[in-house]
């Protein structure tokens, strides 16, 4: 009258996996992107030097994190087929104690060269960090073998598959385990992709609403990569021009000028002063990529272009307070949001739904473009003159563009 142990499994993995919808997929991944948000945040403000907020930081990043997007991937899976309902969710319950030793790994660490640091006895905790490695290792081996397996050829018998999985499994867990202890931008870029994934797939399952109206198909001329003829590529060509003589002159003065310029100070002062003049000089490129990119993706670019260029004032006005200024860091991380924002505005295209949906993920999109914002603030005098370089090259081998008159609009009619 009871079912056996390997039904109630059954059951319970089927039901688990009939419960784990897309919806769940779209919550696990914004979980872990919030998390890895606020590791990121307690890392770069003056809030890690709080009681706590080390352990805090490493919670969200090694942990909650990567196991919520690990749990998120194994729903994608389980939806698209690739995992059965069992599997699932082994693989689920494999992940918890996979994700727990690696967040004790890093804390052991963390204790060890602590007390290595300030020359006190090593504790079993902090002389423990190999054996949670191990351990994590195992467990990450174990969590990825059924997936590793469901990528395999059925053909062969199933003691064999076991074996090649295993064997593929081990080196994948140590090259994910190491992901998740270097950095938490890998996995950052992973939960946005999984989101977007999870929310435009759960789009498209959901039936479309009927319509029965007659209505005039809205009409714009068609823009084809030939409008744009070299007359109108001309001022995006000159505005490059400008970003990389410029560009150029600022990245040399930062890197030598303190040997030949008598107004500057040190090697720090120099390189303060073409970084900021570096930032300026990039923003008539900003302003010419917006407006050549606005025919293709939209108004959308234009306000990207305008982030961009805020967020090179703003940087350029960190630098030119200098090195050691109280203000220069909190001016650079302000910067490095406005030019996450800027990164994820044309992002949120992508996402399906209503106006408050798309508002909510483009502003997680835009805090965890920050963290890339960061990198791309700070060596703007740098990377502006090779960007620059591509809009110049792509504004001399625009294709002339042919007189064809566009078609008038018509009149349609959509039936549900």
């Amino acid at each position: 009258m009871r079912p056996s142990v390997p039904e109630a499994w059954s059951l319970r993995g089927h039901g688990l996996g009939e419960r784990a919808t897309l919806r769940w997929a779209a919550g696990l991944a914004a979980t872990a992107l919030v998390a890895y948000i606020g590791a990121t945040a307690l890392l770069l403000s003056n809030a890690i030097i709080l009681p706590g907020a080390g352990f805090a930081r490493l919670v969200l990043a090694v942990f909650i994190g990567p196991l919520a997007l690990a749990l998120s991937a194994i729903v994608l899976l389980h939806r698209a087929g690739r995992l059965s309902a069992p599997a699932a969710m082994s693989t689920a319950a494999s992940a918890i104690p996979a994700c727990g030793f690696a967040a004790l790994t890093a804390a052991s660490w963390s204790v060890g060269f602590e007390e290595a640091d300030a020359d006190l006895g090593r504790s079993w905790f902090g002389s423990s960090t190999l054996l949670f490695l191990i351990l994590a290792w195992i467990a990450g081996t174990i969590c990825l073998v059924a997936p590793v397996e469901s990528m395999l050829s059925k053909r062969r018998a199933l003691p064999m598959r076991l074996v090649q999985s295993t064997a593929l499994a081990a080196p994948l867990a140590l090259v994910f385990g190491a992901l998740t202890l270097m950095t938490p931008l890998i996995g950052t870029l992973g939960a946005v992709v999984l989101l977007v994934v999870a929310l435009r797939q759960n789009s498209a399952n959901r039936p479309p609403a009927p319509r029965d109206t007659f209505r005039a198909a809205p009409w714009s001329p068609p823009i084809s990569a030939a409008t744009w003829t070299r007359r109108r590529a001309a001022p995006a060509g000159a505005a490059a021009l400008v970003t990389i003589t410029a560009g150029v002159g600022c990245a040399l003065f930062a890197l030598t000028g303190s040997s030949w310029a008598p107004m500057v100070k040190d090697s720090t002062h120099a390189m303060n002063l073409g970084l900021a003049v570096g930032a300026l000089a990039a923003i008539p490129a900003t302003i010419a990529a917006g407006t050549v990119l606005t025919p293709r993706f939209g108004g959308v670019m234009r306000w990207s272009a305008l982030l961009c260029c805020a967020s090179l004032i703003v940087v350029a006005a960190a630098q030119f307070l200098g090195a050691g200024h109280p203000n220069q860091w909190p001016l650079i991380l302000a910067a490095a949001v406005l030019m996450g924002f800027a990164v994820a505005l044309p992002f949120g295209r992508l996402i399906p739904g209503g106006s408050a949906l798309r508002v909510g993920v483009t502003t997680m999109f835009g805090f965890a473009g920050s963290i890339v914002g960061l990198s791309l603030v700070t060596m703007a005098a740098f990377i502006a003159p090779l960007a620059a370089t591509a809009l110049l090259v792509w504004s001399m081998t625009r294709p002339a563009a042919h007189g064809k008159q566009p078609s008038p609009p018509l009149i349609t009619y959509q039936g549900g």
